[in-house]
C-alpha cells in the first residue's frame, strides 16, 4: 500500500517537545532604534583603531563586531583592545535597549498562545541578542517572563545568536533534543540560528507595511514555514486552533 505524501497544512504533526522564541518582532514589538545602536557600535569601533569608512550603518550589529573582531586582528592589534570594544558596545547597546522599555508591547495573542502551550506540557524558552535585562523587563511588563522555562540572552557567557551553539546551550538546559524542537524567529538570522543548530524553523510575520518585504527575503533564505500571527503558529505547531480567553468570571 503506497501512501500519499503528507500535505503542508499536515507539517505540525513532527512531535516536538520544546519550542524557543525570539523575543522582539516575535513575542514582543519595541520601538528599539536599531540605527543608533548600530552608530553607537561604528563610533566605539572607530575609537579602537578600525580605520574610517569601513563599517557602514546598514551592517547588523553582529556584522559590525565580527567585522571589526578580524579586522582588528589583521591591523596587529592585541586581543584585549577587541575584548575592551565588545565591552564597551555592550553596555551601550544594555543602555538603549533599556530605554526603549516603555515602548514595549506584546505581538497580539501572545499571552493566550504561551499559556495554552504551557498547558499542553511544551517546555518553552528564549532565544535572543537583547540583554538580560531588556528581555526580562520586556517579558515581565507584558506577563509573560513567569511562562518560559529559560531564556538566554547576549548577556549570558559563551556563544551568542546567531552562533547555532547558543540554540544548543539552550536546548540542553531545557533537556530537549534537538530532533523534538522547533525555533520560531522574525528574521533571517533567526533561520540561520535554527539551520546550523539542526532545529526546525518557523518564520514568524506579525503584518504592518513591512510585512511583504519580511515574509519575501525569508523565503528567499530558505524558510519554508510561514506564521502570520500567533493562531497561525499556534497551529502550525500543534495542529489545534488557538482557543478564545475565557473572560474573567465566566464558567469553564
Amino acid at each position: 500500500m503506497t501512501l500519499s505524501p503528507p500535505s503542508s497544512a499536515t507539517a505540525y504533526f513532527r512531535p516536538y517537545l520544546g519550542v524557543i522564541y525570539d523575543l522582539d518582532g516575535t513575542l514582543v514589538d519595541s520601538r528599539m532604534d536599531f540605527s543608533r545602536m548600530r552608530k553607537a557600535v561604528i563610533e566605539l569601533a572607530g575609537r579602537s583603531g578600525i580605520p574610517p569608512g569601513e563599517l557602514h550603518p546598514t551592517m547588523s550589529v553582529p556584522h559590525l563586531l565580527g567585522y571589526a573582531r578580524d579586522r582588528l586582528q589583521q591591523l596587529g592589534l592585541p586581543p584585549g583592545v577587541y575584548l575592551r570594544l565588545e565591552a564597551e558596545a555592550n553596555h551601550r547597546l544594555d543602555e538603549l535597549e533599556v530605554e526603549a522599555l516603555d515602548g514595549v508591547a506584546r505581538v497580539p495573542d501572545a499571552l493566550e498562545h504561551l499559556k495554552q502551550m504551557r498547558e499542553a506540557g511544551f517546555r518553552l524558552g528564549v532565544l535572543t541578542r537583547s540583554s538580560e535585562a531588556f528581555t526580562r523587563g520586556a517579558l515581565g511588563k507584558e506577563g509573560l517572563l513567569e511562562i518560559f522555562d529559560r531564556i538566554r540572552t547576549r548577556s549570558d557567557s559563551g556563544p551568542v545568536k546567531p552562533d547555532p551553539e547558543s540554540l544548543k546551550i539552550l536546548l540542553s538546559d531545557m533537556g530537549v533534543p534537538r530532533e523534538r524542537a522547533v525555533y520560531v524567529g522574525d528574521m533571517p538570522a533567526d533561520l540561520d540560528c535554527a539551520s546550523g543548530a539542526g532545529v526546525d524553523f518557523i518564520a514568524f510575520v506579525a503584518g504592518g507595511e513591512k510585512a511583504a518585504a519580511q515574509e519575501e527575503e525569508l523565503r528567499r533564505k530558505g524558510a519554508r514555514r510561514i506564521a502570520h500571527g500567533m493562531m497561525e503558529l499556534h497551529r502550525e505547531i500543534t495542529g489545534r486552533a488557538l482557543r478564545e480567553p475565557t473572560p474573567t468570571g465566566a464558567s469553564r
